[in-house]
């Protein structure tokens, strides 16, 4: 990680044409390049972080050749600048090419194929390739289900991943079990209050709205409010759309029920920090 202060000065030395500036500086290697594009990742200049990932992709290939990790490494943060910039098609033209290096050189069964599968399931998906998308986002899981296991942020985050996409395919039944895996894990290694945590209780609230179980949806829903409220600025747009979609909910929900739902959340949350409590002495 690259110290803030340090990194405006490293950004400034490049930039600047001093004589003063070390050698290494004129010159960067590709380790160099990914250190800027990351700066200029974090304040969101996306054609700076294309420019370059590009001049470390560039160097990678010509020392180390087309079929190497880094060189694959590369494509990948190139083809998520791209995608982040809004050009999906050359995005997944390099993660094609990130893929069939890992491929190459791990076979199916590694993390870092499964993370080219999950990319270009992405991409599949919002250019309307459905069916492959569905198969790539299935391969993802897959993989990191046998190599990482249940217990695994990475594997948590492929059943989210497949549940959006039945989800925004209004597959509500074939969605749901699979954000109640995702949310499972995530409370399992994250706990209660944790970002991740909030967005599988989100995402079931509203799967469960449109399944017409009101009650479900209504439980999950104040939990993702609760966690949010307690990790969030109050004019953050995820804790304001919960509490917009809770609006939503509340409408086909009775008083008594809403009273007694928020009760039963509270003792809940209060029993999990009496169980973390004793698990810490």
């Amino acid at each position: 990680m690259v110290d803030s202060i340090d990194s405006i000065n490293y950004v400034n030395q490049y930039n600047s044409g001093h004589s003063t500036i070390p050698n290494k500086l004129k010159q960067p290697t590709a380790e160099e390049y990914n250190i800027l594009a990351g700066i200029y990742k974090n304040i969101k200049l996306n054609k700076k972080v294309i420019y370059f990932y590009n001049k470390s992709l560039k160097l990678r290939e010509d020392s180390l050749g087309f079929m190497n990790k880094k060189t694959a490494n590369s494509y990948s943060d190139l083809a998520n600048a791209y995608y982040a910039d809004g050009n999906f098609e050359k995005a997944m033209s390099l993660h094609k090419k990130a893929l069939t290096i890992r491929k190459e050189l791990f076979g199916d069964k590694h993390r870092d194929t499964a993370s080219s599968y999950s990319a270009l399931a992405h991409i599949y998906f919002y250019n309307n390739g459905f069916s492959r998308a569905l198969e790539f986002y299935q391969k993802a899981l897959d993989i990191r289900v046998e190599i990482l296991g249940d217990k695994y942020p990475n594997t948590a985050a492929s059943y989210q991943d497949l549940g959006c996409f039945y989800a925004k395919s209004e597959e509500y039944a074939l969605a749901s079990p699979l954000f109640e895996k995702a949310l499972e894990i995530r409370k399992d290694l994250f706990k209660m209050s944790h970002p991740e945590t909030a967005n599988s209780y989100h995402n079931l609230a509203i799967c469960y709205y449109y399944l017409e179980e009101y009650d479900k949806a209504y439980i999950y829903i104040t939990e993702a409010i609760r966690i949010r409220e307690l990790i969030l600025d109050k004019n953050d747009k995820d804790l304001l759309g919960a509490k917009k979609n809770l609006e939503e909910i509340s409408k086909k929900v009775s008083k008594y029920k809403r009273v007694n739902y928020r009760r039963f959340s509270l003792l809940d949350y209060f029993k999990n920090i009496l169980t973390l409590k004793s698990i810490g002495e």
